[in-house]
């Protein structure tokens, strides 16, 4: 690949301090989301029979094809999420920056809502009933709340406000993204919803961060930059 201008200084400042690996951009320190989220329903609750039955409906309506679209959302980068809808020009090799930013919010994912699942120590459906299926690659943490649409919400907050022009689509996908989890039994329905809130809060917190918004700055040049906009 010959490297423009652009890209050749993104890929120097891979070593500066703005770039210095996949830090989280926060933890648990900056933000506590707990406060945010409704608290789960109860393992072995009416709601919770009633939170399963909903997984195996959903499992049940799903074609071959949804199934396996909801492998590949099994894998949790922004070019995995969005590509759909961004376009050809749209990966890693036309974007050094924005790869790098997005892996560090990737990692603020890691850092801000993991901990808040051994919190709530919510059993994920498919280890909650058998009739749930695990149809995607199972995941070992517990289920609130939703670690992949906490970052599809967050990344489709941050990158619709890069390209406001793909708002709508952009949202669309992310909505679809998370309902995969559901498809692989990997969560309930609320497990969602709370990822939604804490993705909008991660979100939210980032975009008020003057550190950040250099990065993002920076990640949005580049990207309008190769989409022609």
């Amino acid at each position: 690949m010959r490297l423009t201008k652009f890209s050749l200084l993104a890929v120097l400042l891979l070593g500066t301090s703005l770039f210095a690996g996949e830090l989280p951009y926060l933890t648990t320190k900056q933000l506590n989301i707990i406060p945010f989220l409704p608290t789960p329903v109860l393992n072995g609750s009416p709601q919770d029979k009633e939170q399963q039955a909903q997984v195996i409906a959903i499992q049940k309506a799903a074609s071959p094809e949804r199934i396996a679209l909801a492998n590949k959302d099994s894998e949790e980068t922004v070019y995995a999420m969005f590509s759909s809808v961004m376009g050809a020009q749209f990966q890693p090799a036309n974007l050094p920056v924005t790869t790098h930013v997005f892996a560090r919010i990737g990692e603020t994912e890691d850092a801000v809502v993991d901990p808040v699942k051994s919190y709530f120590g919510r059993i994920r459906p498919f280890l909650n009933n058998p009739e749930i299926k695990a149809l995607v690659k199972p995941s070992s943490s517990n289920s609130y709340p939703s670690g992949h649409t906490s970052r599809s919400t967050m990344m489709a907050v941050i990158l619709s406000s890069m390209v406001p022009e793909k708002r709508n689509e952009i949202f669309e996908r992310a909505n679809d993204y998370a309902q995969s989890r559901i498809i692989g039994g990997m969560h309930y329905p609320n497990d969602l919803e709370a990822g939604r809130r804490a993705g909008s809060a991660m979100a939210a917190t980032l975009l008020a961060s003057p550190t950040f918004m250099a990065d993002f700055e920076a990640a949005r040049s580049e990207l309008r930059k190769a989409l022609g906009l």
